[in-house]
């Protein structure tokens, strides 16, 4: 009989139980509501096993690539190892290589880390500088093209970690990182299939990652990338994604920014509705706070793109002063 690990403890599983029950009758607060595989507020993360394939009716193949499933459907026939979907894991020493300024408030920081840390562009690791003081950041890089993690990190005046960085932080500095999560990744994509890519702020990120990935894996389909800031020197990498679309056919970057003088070019959100025509046949990648791909993704859905196109990356800001 298939045994189950919840976290790396033992979970009793009768014969014929689905994972959720056994969850609930352990004690354990398994967020749920259905039970029917429909809601998918139950899912969780396998990170040891293979969940039955008919665990993952409905999720993306993303999430299916990462070992997501739902426990309410899920009557495992191996032994599995689950987490919460989203619990970070375990922690990895890395050295800082690069501190680089791509603008006056935007910094590449390169990590040098641990060969067993594998991740995907697009996804998200924690930064960890002491046990108080730990932020989220998203993957530029691709590990198959590149021995550093890159993560674009913005500044802020009053942030704990802002201040960590451009004040302690110095080449050779030893900082832990954790994860990754997130399934705002390439995977499942056909070469062939148009993509369309929108990030506000360092939300190019995980962008700047995906595309770097399907230049890798020769993406034969339209890639377009949308970048949105306030000012010009929020677009910090407008001079190489410019060159980009001068050197590869197939990829075309739209810059936009609010302090434009033409009130067409503001708007990142309206700009993506008005000439994205086609919304058939895309993958649509949304990165960036919560206003912009909540209303790009509700706005998308209703003009009729399936939710299994759309991939997001939610950008949600920490307390400046904690």
């Amino acid at each position: 009989m298939a045994r189950l690990l919840y976290q790396g403890e033992p979970v009793p599983l009768e014969a014929g139980e689905d994972v959720l029950t056994a969850l609930l009758s352990a004690k354990i607060d398994a967020p749920h509501s259905c039970r029917a595989g429909v809601c998918q507020t139950c899912i969780h993360r396998v990170v040891d096993g293979t969940p039955p394939e008919t665990s993952q009716n409905g999720l993306t193949d993303a999430q299916k690539k990462l070992g997501y499933f739902l426990p309410c459907i899920c009557v495992p026939a191996t032994d599995l190892y689950i987490v919460p979907a989203e619990e970070i894991g375990d922690s990895y020493e890395s050295v800082v290589h690069e501190i680089e300024y791509l603008a006056p408030d935007i910094v590449r920081l390169s990590l040098d880390h641990d060969p067993d840390f594998k991740y995907r562009p697009g996804q998200f690791i924690e930064l960890i500088a002491n046990k108080n003081l730990k932020r989220h950041y998203s993957i530029a890089s691709f590990q198959e093209a590149s021995d550093y993690l890159e993560l674009h990190i913005k500044l802020h005046p009053r942030g704990q970690m802002s201040k960590y960085i451009t004040e302690d932080l110095k080449i050779g500095s030893k900082i832990y990182i954790a994860g990754p999560l997130g399934t705002c990744i390439y995977e499942g994509i056909d070469p062939d299939q148009p993509i369309v890519m929108v990030g506000a702020g360092t939300g190019l990120s995980p962008l700047v990652g995906i595309k770097r990935e399907a230049l890798h894996r020769s993406h034969r389909g339209l890639m377009r990338l949308y970048h949105g800031a306030r000012t010009r020197s929020g677009l910090y990498m407008h001079d190489y994604l410019e060159a980009l679309s001068k050197s590869h056919s197939n990829f075309d970057y739209i810059s936009c920014r609010l302090d434009s003088d033409v009130e067409a070019e503001r708007d990142i959100a309206s700009v993506v509705l008005d000439k994205e025509t086609n919304l058939t046949d895309p993958t649509f990648f949304l990165c960036g706070g919560p206003g912009l791909v909540n209303r790009l993704k509700h706005d998308l859905y209703m003009k009729g793109v399936s939710l299994k196109k759309i991939r997001s990356d939610v950008f949600v800001p920490a307390d400046r002063s904690d």
